[in-house]
């Protein structure tokens, strides 16, 4: 049976509020306490999840890194969306955000998680030529991929077609863009495109957007890396819908 083997405490504690996949089991090194984990086990006893407790070198064989704080859980696949069932399920004005090939799960779970706290309410990957929602992932996003509807297409261009068949305006984000971030009104329905790391938007995603738009910035830095682009700009769409600073 597939199981991701989740780790670090907010990535499971996480996993076990949301209740969007079955958690098989959580462990825990022993002798460890504190206020977080005393919640993971609350939270684990109301799902009714057994925490079966294991000693430190366990811990270390299974992570070698040592991000897993002492807690790990087998747990269930990632629950993607089908698009139209995210595309039906979300209220407007909608926020969506669009990834094209960005392929560092770091950048994938730092955009989950920005995604999150600026309250978009879906992300778009691609299925065969994009990072997965995996426990590097998860744990990158702080656990906050279990907060958020994430489909997977197998053809961008066409899938960005059918959003924007739902009254959607799709906006992307170009360093080399004429017209700026502020500039473009975002109160609307929107959705936002991010490029791959190295190549930025590809040729047939670009040609699908509404707009293409830049972050104006000083000229002594002349980028950003795609996580931080995506929080500006999820950030900006915040502030314009009434719900920041």
């Amino acid at each position: 049976m597939a199981e991701d083997l989740i780790h670090g405490i907010h990535p499971v504690i996480e996993t076990l509020r949301a209740g969007r996949r079955r958690v098989h089991e959580v462990m825990l090194v022993r002798d460890r306490g504190g206020a977080r984990l005393d919640e993971l086990r609350r939270l684990a006893r109301e799902a009714r999840v057994t925490v079966r407790g294991v000693d430190a070198r366990f811990m270390r064989e299974q992570f070698p890194n040592r991000e897993d704080q002492g807690v790990a859980a087998r747990a269930a696949p990632y629950p993607y969306v089908d698009l139209d069932e995210l595309l039906a399920s979300v209220p407007r004005p909608a926020l969506l955000v669009a990834l094209d090939e960005i392929t560092d799960t770091g950048n994938l779970g730092a955009i989950v998680r920005s995604a999150v706290a600026m309250g978009a309410h879906g992300v778009i990957i691609h299925k065969d030529r994009s990072a997965s929602i995996t426990p590097a992932a998860v744990r990158a996003s702080a656990g906050m991929t279990e907060h958020l509807s994430i489909a997977r297409v197998t053809n961008l261009a066409r899938a960005m077609d059918r959003v924007r068949d739902r009254g959607i305006w799709i906006r992307g984000l170009d360093g080399d863009a004429a017209q700026t971030l502020y500039e473009e009104d975002l109160t609307a329905d929107t959705l936002i495109v991010m490029g791959s790391e190295e190549k930025g938007m590809r040729r047939l995603t670009r040609e699908r957007c509404d707009s293409v738009l830049r972050i104006p910035m000083d000229a002594r830095c002349p980028s950003l890396n795609v996580s931080t682009a995506a929080a500006v700009a999820l950030a900006e769409a915040r502030r314009q819908r009434g719900r920041g600073p």
